[in-house]
């Protein structure tokens, strides 16, 4: 693969998804986006609006994302259902949803999978990424969070939030795409901070990266290739 900022920019969700992410900092993720052609922009909820109406105004092409559940995954399903009606009135492309950490470290798999599940049949067709937070995952229940991903209907599996320590590793990334094979694909999340990164986890096989403060500088390095 020719890794050049263009390759690489359409695997980016550029994403103001942290507690102190501002509307000005937003703007300049939608900017960035249309400048190099970004995959994707994702913004808390709260910014829904004001996305869609920038990319609107500005013929922007970038989907426009949001995350359910997030940061924790410990809310009720049927807060993480509402959560997703909601959002698709904003013309939301893909959804990250966070997983039941709880649930999961608690071994209750089957609520793993009917949270997913729920949230995806009021989605349809839409996006669906799920996050597991493998800073608090052995492998052993990377495995069973992955299982739970593909049994439901999610298209994608995501390392991280980005709120704890470490996200994505060139460990736990391998060791999940080795898990799902073909049947979901990959997101690194969480610690992606530079260009040599990305270039090493493209080759273990992931294919999209969540991306935030250090996206321009990333996109930047790519434009020398």
């Amino acid at each position: 693969m020719n890794i050049n900022s263009e390759t690489i920019a359409s695997m980016l969700d550029v994403s103001a998804v942290q507690a102190n992410s501002t509307k000005k900092e937003v703007r300049e993720y939608a900017e960035l986006a249309i400048k190099y052609n970004c995959k994707s922009v994702f913004v808390l909820p709260s910014f829904l609006s004001f996305l869609r109406d920038y990319r609107n105004e500005n013929n922007g092409k970038f989907l426009i994302g949001v995350p359910i559940g997030f940061p924790a995954g410990g809310m009720t399903t049927e807060m993480k259902v509402l959560e997703a009606k909601n959002y698709l009135q904003f013309d939301v492309d893909e959804f990250d949803l966070m997983i039941n950490i709880g649930f999961l470290l608690s071994g209750m798999y089957r609520e793993v999978l009917d949270d997913i599940r729920a949230v995806k049949d009021v989605i349809g067709t839409k996006t669906l990424k799920v996050i597991i937070e493998c800073y608090y995952l052995d492998n052993d229940l990377m495995q069973h969070a992955a299982d739970a991903v593909i049994k439901g209907g999610a298209q994608w599996i995501k390392t991280g939030t980005g709120w704890t320590p470490t996200g994505a590793t060139l460990e736990n990334t391998a060791y999940l795409k080795k898990v799902v094979g073909n049947a979901v694909k990959v997101k690194a999340a969480g610690g992606v901070r530079n260009l040599e990164t990305i270039r090493k986890m493209i080759e273990i096989g992931v294919e999209r990266f969540g991306v935030g403060g250090s996206a321009k500088t990333i996109l930047a390095e790519a434009e020398q290739y």
